[in-house]
């Protein structure tokens, strides 16, 4: 009995330290090298770099559909070649050939799946150009709605540190904000989808919550609350309607009160599922095709009354090239915006500067001007 046990663990020890048992995708792939001065074997490790890179190609199309098409694919491309360390691994090489002058190698490796999304979300998400986010969460406590709504804060916080824009709800108007809280409450796709387009934002970010307690336990004269969580988080995107989603059941928590162990449960299931699709929303918004249309760049000018940010926001939003204009802000004569322009930060400082404003200072991502009085 005792023999059986041990086989049955060494068995369950082999299995979690095989290399197959890790998230990897096993992948065919090619590759070939010229043969110099007679060099095979340095042709062979040429041929062997090659065949890596072209199984990294092959892993990123097939977990991004359609990102061939995308924009600054070669840029994505070449980030994720450059940080390809430990990304490749267990290579086996099936057939090995030479035609010419040409050494031809044909092989099976694994490509780690989470190490590549490590490498390859964040070069999506910067080259799509820090994709606008708005997020709304609906949390139910012991049966009630809390005013402050605790894991909204953890979605937002973890998908800013991965590079994407969160849009501010504060700037809502009144009938806007009646939309954003019946979407809240309703959670409908079609809702949603509006609402990210009303607030010119290219994904919104649905949570739903629900904690209760299970038990309560005294503990020296204290009352402690055993608390359970169920957590779903989904990803609409604004352009095609897609939606993703993703849910983490049963966190169980404990609490000096069934809403002080709710709220740790609250925030660590929105922690979890908000890294589980922080990813899979940047592949979503390629769309397999361009992606989030246009790139975002900050501008910012000084100097101006409300009735010139109006002309200005009107003037950007129909000069040819401009997908959407966001206000950040507006204070003592400051303007903040959001430009996503299909094109350059230079393309949106020729706008400023035909409409009169005189262009300060520019790079990449933003424009600095200020009004010529």
């Amino acid at each position: 009995m005792i023999g059986r046990k041990l086989f049955a663990l060494c068995c369950v020890i082999a299995c979690v330290l095989s290399p197959v048992a890790s998230f990897g995708s096993t992948v065919e792939a090619q590759g070939e090298a010229a043969i110099l001065d007679g060099n095979r074997a340095a042709a062979r490790e040429s041929a062997k770099r090659q065949l890596y890179r072209n199984a990294l190609e092959k892993a990123i199309g097939a977990r991004v559909e359609g990102i061939t098409e995308m924009k600054d694919f070669q840029v994505v491309r070449d980030r994720v070649f450059s940080s390809s360390q430990g990304l490749v691994k267990d290579l086996t090489i099936t057939r090995e050939w030479v035609e010419g002058d040409i050494l031809y190698l044909l092989g099976r490796c694994v490509v780690e799946e989470k190490a590549l999304d490590g490498v390859l979300g964040p070069a999506v998400i910067d080259a799509l150009g820090n994709p606008r986010v708005v997020v709304l969460v609906d949390e139910v406590i012991g049966g009630n709605r809390p005013f402050l709504v605790a894991s909204e804060g953890q979605v937002e916080s973890a998908f800013q540190k991965a590079g994407y824009l969160m849009l501010d709800k504060g700037q809502l108007d009144a009938i806007a904000a009646k939309k954003a809280e019946a979407a809240r409450i309703s959670g409908d796709d079609t809702a949603l989808a509006e609402l990210a387009r009303d607030f010119d934002a290219d994904v919104i970010l649905y949570g739903k919550g629900q904690s209760s307690s299970f038990t309560r336990q005294k503990i020296s004269g204290q009352t402690i609350h055993g608390v359970r969580t169920l957590f779903k988080l989904k990803a609409v995107i604004a352009q095609t309607g897609q939606s993703l989603g993703v849910e983490v059941p049963d966190v169980r928590t404990k609490g000096m009160s069934e809403e002080d162990g709710a709220i740790k449960g609250l925030k660590e299931a929105a922690d979890r599922a908000s890294l589980s699709l922080v990813n899979e929303v940047a592949y979503a918004l390629t769309g397999g095709s361009s992606g989030v249309p246009g790139r975002n760049v900050r501008v910012t000018v000084e100097g101006l009354d409300f009735g010139a940010l109006r002309d200005l926001e009107a003037t950007l939003r129909d000069s040819p090239g401009i997908v959407g204009v966001y206000r950040r802000s507006f204070r003592s004569g400051r303007l903040e915006l959001d430009v996503s322009v299909d094109g350059t930060a230079e393309d949106v400082a020729v706008i400023l500067d035909k409409a009169g404003l005189e262009v300060l200072d520019l790079t990449a991502a933003t424009v600095g001007a200020r009004r010529v009085r």
